[in-house]
């Protein structure tokens, strides 16, 4: 993959402060690339500031504090900012009311997902790369900066976490990992073991919940579930497919807001792409949605019932599929 590093660095020039802005509750890989965007940035001349909406995830908090890395959470993006950089985010829905600073300034977004009603003056995106973390690594190797210890280590967290232990890596994968490593200069099995967390009862609770609701549709030999909860969306969905579901949709009801979560397996990727679902999803409902063929997310700012919109996100799949789906019963 050639990134546009001389468009990147011409737009650069002209910029003084940068405001880095993952998507909400960061993960570990958009915490990651968010992290060393700024610190790339940073080492480029540019005062830089991260944001994220939300908050971190529990996972990226525990990676943190078993390696010791400080993280400063003082948020210093506003009206001020010439650049927006946009980390691991698909589409505007994920910023939450980050979204107003972006205003008519201009935007720069790193990532592996395509992105969706976003315009950016540049669009760092590799659809092949397991990770953003893997994106800003390849990156800022390519531009011949070498990042500090605790960001390398933050990488190769954020490329194991999104690419299943490297499970989905690609040759660069390994490549930009060994970098990392040099960087680094820690044991790999430290970090290995960082990543390993203790899942808290809220969360077990919501896993066990979304189980309890949820429902089986099959699809030829494709199996199909919907379920709800009030949190943790990802991680049930997530639990879903290590279940045995082939897709997995998990909807949840916020104060503004309804949401779908979206995770699919290899099993049924030549057949199917959540992206595709969830665009249609998001012209549906007047929403906005977007990821990629195995993951993604859709926000609408409006009442619906959970249980339409998993149906009709059903519906959309037997279109897609081909066919007519029958519920799996006991």
């Amino acid at each position: 993959m050639v990134y546009q590093l001389e468009k990147l660095k011409e737009l650069l020039r002209s910029t003084q402060r940068a405001c880095v802005i993952t998507h909400r509750h960061a993960d570990l890989d958009a915490f990651a690339c968010g992290f060393a965007a700024k610190e790339l940035m940073n080492k480029l001349g540019l005062q830089a500031f991260l944001t994220i909406p939300e908050g971190l995830s529990h996972e990226v908090k525990t990676f943190l504090n078993k390696l010791n890395i400080n993280y400063d959470n003082s948020n210093n993006c506003d009206a001020s900012s010439d650049l927006i950089i946009l980390v691991d985010v698909s589409t505007y829905a994920q910023l939450n009311e980050y979204r107003e600073v972006i205003g008519g300034k201009t935007v720069v977004i790193f990532d592996h997902h395509e992105v969706h009603n976003i315009s950016p003056a540049l669009a760092v995106i590799n659809p092949s790369a397991t990770s953003c973390s893997e994106v800003i690594a390849e990156v800022s190797r390519g531009l011949g900066v070498a990042l500090s210890s605790d960001t390398a280590t933050l990488l190769i967290g954020g490329i194991l976490s999104d690419s299943g232990r490297l499970s989905r890596a690609r040759p660069e994968t390994f490549e930009v990992m060994a970098w990392l490593l040099k960087l680094s200069g820690r044991d790999y099995r430290d970090i290995i073991n960082a990543m390993t967390e203790e899942i808290s009862f809220s969360e077990r609770m919501a896993r066990i919940k979304g189980l309890l609701r949820m429902k089986a549709y099959r699809i030829n030999d494709y199996i199909i579930c919907l379920s709800n909860v009030n949190a943790y969306e990802s991680s049930l969905a997530d639990t879903m497919i290590r279940s045995g579901c082939d897709v997995a949709l998990v909807a949840s009801e916020h104060e503004n807001e309804v949401r779908l979560i979206g995770r699919s397996n290899k099993r049924i990727l030549e057949k199917l792409s959540l992206a595709e679902v969830f665009n249609g999803l998001a012209q549906y409902f007047n929403g906005e949605g977007g990821g990629h063929a195995m993951a993604a997310a859709l926000s609408i700012k409006a009442k619906i019932n959970t249980n339409t919109l998993l149906i009709k996100a059903l519906n959309n799949i037997e279109q897609k599929l081909g066919d007519k789906s029958t519920r799996v019963t006991i």
